[in-house]
């Protein structure tokens, strides 16, 4: 199986090889879709997979229930237990349980779940980072046709999770997000914080978030190049972004897009993968403490194995 064939070589093959050998579970274990997905994975890309089925999740209870109760305690939180009981008979439980105890590296489901049962049952069992206590996603596109600039390989966030981010929280997510990129390609992140204005064009609540976001991002994180607030095409073409700021650090050249608000860049993701034509991945979640990702409920089987591999290249992130 040729995963990821329109991306360059060596891109795939990093993605190939920091996923190969990888332990992953997936709780939906009755789709066909991720059935087919496990087969790919296994004979095309020596990944370990594990389907948590109903007599897996059974003989799991107990280990189940007590990560499930150290992690709320670690929380602060208590968990009653008609609560505890319910969950730890949930495949999604067993497997964040899995991936807490260090059993999987990874887990992918969401093929029939929706996004907020995934991220619910990655909160209760392996947590969220320390340092970026929150959860996000990320979309990971190869464009049909590079950007004025000379970009194939753009991410956008976040177009899954957080309807309206504050500033704070695109600050964290853009972190995210960048490091994610890193990863994956292997390349220099350079992140552009969109907005309808470029660099006080505009002034609205809106734009100030944005601006704020992109400030404080390049206080905190010097070393990755970044720049906000920028209307789209400032942000891809650079006779446009030289136009509009002299002074631009990006000139044009962003393949890390931050968007201000989930209504933007879902609509965002959605036209550039199905007007634009370009290969899309995800959505993958971002923020987890150990690996957890989402998928969407009309993934096909390839798809789901694209996400199980991207799951897989950050473990060595975390």
């Amino acid at each position: 199986m040729n995963f990821f064939s329109t991306m360059p070589k060596t891109v795939r093959e990093r993605l190939l090889a920091r996923a190969r050998s990888g332990r992953v579970a997936f709780p939906e274990s009755s789709d066909q879709r991720v059935q087919d997905a496990v087969r790919l994975l296994r004979d095309g890309a020596g990944v370990q997979c594990e389907l948590i089925t109903e007599d897996r999740t059974v003989g799991l209870i107990q280990q189940t229930t007590d990560v499930i109760a150290c992690r709320s305690a670690l929380r602060g939180k208590t968990v009653n237990a008609e609560t505890l009981t319910t969950l730890s008979r949930d495949p999604f439980y067993t497997a964040g349980a899995m991936l807490e105890r260090g059993e999987v590296d990874a887990v992918v489901g969401g093929a029939q779940a929706t996004t907020a049962h995934v991220i619910r049952a990655a909160l209760a069992t392996v947590g969220v980072e320390s340092a970026t206590p929150l959860v996000t996603s990320c979309f990971l596109f190869q464009l049909r046709e590079p950007t004025a600039a000379g970009e194939d390989i753009v991410l956008y966030a976040d177009a899954a999770v957080l309807p309206q981010p504050s500033a704070d929280q695109l600050v964290q997510l853009a972190f995210l997000a960048s490091r994610a990129f890193a990863e994956w390609t292997g390349r220099d992140p350079r992140v552009g914080f969109l907005s309808f204005s470029t660099h006080g064009s505009a002034e609205h609540a809106d734009v100030t978030k944005v601006r704020q976001a992109a400030q404080a991002f390049a206080d905190l994180h010097s070393n990755i190049l970044s720049e906000g607030e920028l209307q789209f095409d400032a942000a891809t073409v650079p006779e446009i972004a030289r136009r509009k700021n002299p002074a631009t650090r990006l000139a044009g050249r962003t393949n890390v897009f931050i968007f201000p608000d989930l209504d933007a860049a879902n609509i965002a993701y959605k036209v550039t993968q199905r007007l634009a034509g370009a290969e899309a991945w995800g959505p993958l979640l971002l923020g987890t403490a150990k690996p957890y990702s989402d998928l969407s409920r009309g993934a096909s089987a390839i798809d789901i194995a694209h996400v199980a591999l991207l799951t897989l290249a950050l473990r060595g992130n975390l």
